[in-house]
């Protein structure tokens, strides 16, 4: 397919009004404005493709392919939507006789669609409404509805086209509940802020509803990031344990804690009357969800394999009225809602939200598994999690790209065609996302489009240090990118990858042990972390004109490293429900909820993964503050450091007496301010060193001398002398002669 490629700056192409709250014939309402200019007519063989700038093409199997405009409008806390109104003018006319494109159906890859059958009316306008809604959907405690306008119509009896250049929506409010998973914190605030039409409706959100701790859980407390495990994972022993990985997380300001299955089934607080959520997911369901309120946690690793913390498996839609069960992780991110409204044994339909409406598709907290059930496979996978995250290593740059024969016709044949849509910027398939820099990475293609490749080629350029490798192909539970599992064994890369595969069923993790759980835990080596489905990865290609590549899998994998590159989200677990989110618009498209299910993040969640950095941090200024003073008071110092790549920092402080904490992550250029108190007289040096996100350091500052004498006069003398015989060192002096 010939390839346009336009420059982000141009998407601009519609006038935003500013949302207007308020009463409008004695109803609050959300009032919207757009413009639109002309669309761009594009001919393939006997097929039309239209496009409008700045606009997303939507494609279900089975309708016409046409223009819409994805809307994400955040609802005042407390409402409702009561009537929606969309208004259409001015009318432009494009002409007839043009044979719009279908959308093909999807099939899993590598192997025939079924076959088509048209879902529209083709004597009538498509899209028949000139909107739709997908839903309305919590995000951290904020209510967030999406819904599409579609400003072009296409009638395929006649071949006509015509468009609207102004659209205006009107959402009428009605009243509605408090979400009481909205807990009021800034960084809650300004995650809803990127994504939404009218960031205005924030400043609307006020009151908390209490939700109360169990007896697990202390709300004075607070941990960014929980481990959830087994007792016995948890109490193990030696090296690279889970124990490891939480002081490794607190070393940086993300304070975590590990807690137990056992625990958590044993707390009544999260039993429930009801069989069917009275089950093991159910019980750490509610776990995460008051961790969540009142630890303010943001990450949760599933430390355990499916035998000790068990998916949720999903009923969802593949094929046109071909339905299957799909173990995900979603259920653990997404907590509003029971996900089975209904109490049937069908999880996660479309309507097992509350009252009948879609179940809760946007996250609290950012999941991520280490399918483990060893002590060998914790140290496996908290080793390389360590080892990848503590520093920055000169193997970032290595990309490796494995693509496949998928077995289909024209474009849609090579794997390496869908790959290629992953480096720098792409808008094929009639939306726009930016991947891997080619100016930044040095990307080396496997692709059997060029030459077909064997396992032998793809192990021995993994056992030279890829950082990032890319798979489009064939797999199974046991088999992907044409290693067996028995063929991990002969991985021996010294640094490790992070995968991403767009494969069927090697994200499995409910079957015997994956080749996921191989790839990440079974083995010192191989990746620290990776993205697989576990189940079905899916696409479109057996239809002429054999050139779709955009279905399913590959709409995912794209807003993936878009979020990634394109919107600075680098940590794993962010970046993979981002690419979900991104992708909630179209999510009643045929096979789009199943992927949205299946694809798992086999890795820490909160890891940030590096991007190419080309400058340590500068040398941090001498801190400034109090150089004479007393024990056990505390005194201010400040600081500073300057990445020249921009990177936020964290910085070290050493304050002469063993205590060194890093804190962070900074801008770079923002003057930090800590204190400190010492417990002992002495002259100190205090000095500190700065670290980015990536893992580089900087040297250290020169050091500010600070004296701390205890006393004055009499009072030091005799110190002096109490400490000759000893008699500090037992703490008798204090109790002598300590006085606040």
């Amino acid at each position: 397919m010939q390839k346009k490629k336009f420059l982000a700056a141009t998407i601009a192409f519609f006038i935003l009004s500013l949302p207007v709250y308020g009463n409008a014939g004695g109803k609050d309402t959300i009032s919207l404005k757009y413009s639109f200019e002309k669309p761009s007519i594009y001919q393939y063989g006997n097929e039309t493709y239209v496009e409008m700038d700045g606009l997303q093409n939507a494609g279900d199997g089975g309708k016409p392919v046409v223009p819409v405009k994805p809307l994400y409008i955040l609802l005042p806390q407390g409402k409702d939507v009561a009537k929606i109104e969309v208004i259409c003018k001015n009318k432009v006319y494009i002409g007839s006789g043009y044979e719009l494109k279908i959308a093909d159906y999807p099939s899993i890859l590598g192997k025939p669609s079924m076959d088509k059958e048209i879902r529209f009316n083709p004597s009538k306008p498509f899209p028949v409404k000139n909107y739709e809604i997908e839903g309305v959907y919590s995000k951290r405690g904020f209510n967030i509805l999406v819904m599409n306008i579609y400003p072009l119509h296409y009638i395929e009896e006649t071949g006509e086209i015509y468009y609207f250049k102004d659209i205006s929506v009107k959402i009428h409010l009605k009243e509605g509940k408090i979400n009481p998973l909205y807990r009021g914190l800034p960084r809650d605030k300004a995650e809803i802020a990127k994504i939404v039409e009218n960031p205005e409706a924030i400043t609307s959100y006020k009151k908390m509803v209490a939700f109360p701790s169990s007896s697990i859980v202390d709300s004075s407390d607070e941990y960014q990031y929980v481990i959830i495990t087994s007792r016995d994972l948890a109490n193990s022993f030696g090296q690279n344990t889970l124990k490891d990985l939480a002081e490794f997380k607190s070393m940086y300001s993300m304070n975590a804690t590990i807690v137990t299955v056992e625990d958590i089934e044993n707390e009544k607080a999260y039993w429930n009357s009801t069989p069917i959520f009275n089950d093991t997911q159910a019980k750490i369901r509610n776990f995460i969800r008051d961790v969540y309120l009142n630890w303010h946690t943001d990450y949760v690793l599933l430390a355990g394999d499916a035998s000790i913390i068990p998916p949720r498996t999903m009923w969802v839609e593949g094929e046109f009225h071909q339905w299957y069960r799909v173990p995900s992780d979603v259920y653990y991110a997404c907590l509003d809602g029971s996900y089975n409204s209904d109490k049937d044994w069908n999880w996660g339909e479309p309507d097992d939200g509350e009252d009948g409406r879609d179940v809760d598709l946007m996250a609290e907290v950012y999941v991520g598994r280490a399918s483990i059930e060893t002590v060998e496979e914790m140290k496996n996978f908290v080793k390389k999690t360590i080892q990848y995250e503590d520093s920055y290593d000169d193997y970032v740059p290595k990309v490796l790209l494995v693509g496949e024969d998928l077995g289909w016709g024209g474009d849609a044949k090579w794997g390496g065609n869908h790959l290629d849509q992953l480096i720098d910027e792409c808008d094929d398939g009639g939306y726009y996302t930016k991947g891997i820099p080619s100016d930044r990475f040095d990307i080396t293609k496997l692709y059997d489009r060029e030459k077909y490749w064997d396992k032998n080629d793809l192990i021995e350029l993994l056992n030279d240090d890829f950082h990032i490798v890319c798979h489009m192909g064939h797999s199974n539970y046991f088999y992907n990118m044409r290693l067996s599992v028995d063929d991990v064994a002969s991985l021996k890369n010294d640094k490790p990858f992070f995968g991403y595969s767009s494969g069927c069923m090697a994200g499995g993790f409910d079957q015997e042990d994956c080749f996921a759980e191989y790839v990440t835990v079974k083995t010192q080596y191989g990746a620290f972390a990776g993205i697989w489905n576990t189940r079905y990865g899916w696409g479109a290609g057996q239809d002429e004109p054999y050139d779709i590549i955009d279905y399913g899998s590959q709409r995912f994998v794209r807003e993936f490293w878009d979020a990634i590159f394109g919107e600075n989200i680098k940590e794993l677990g962010r970046a993979n429900q981002d690419s979900k989110e991104d992708n909630i618009w179209r999510i009643n498209e045929l096979v789009m909820r199943f992927c949205f299910y299946e694809l798992t993040l086999f890795g820490d969640p909160s890891a940030i993964l590096k991007d190419v950095d080309f400058n340590a941090p500068q040398k941090p200024e001498m801190p400034s503050g109090e150089t004479d003073g007393k024990v056990r008071q505390k005194y201010t110092y400040e600081s500073m450091a300057v990445d020249e790549d921009g990177d936020k920092l964290y910085y070290m402080w050493d304050f002469g007496d063993e205590t060194s904490v890093w804190l962070g992550p900074y801008k770079s250029g923002e003057k930090i301010v800590t204190s400190h108190s010492w417990n002992r007289r002495g002259n100190y040096e205090v000095r500190v060193k700065a670290k980015d996100i990536y893992g580089r350091e900087s040297e250290w500052s020169d050091p500010l001398p600070v004296k701390m004498p205890l006393y004055s006069g009499l009072y030091e003398k005799i110190f002096d002398f109490l400490w000759m015989l000893g008699f500090f060192r037992l703490n008798l002096f204090d109790s002598l002669f300590m006085r606040n």
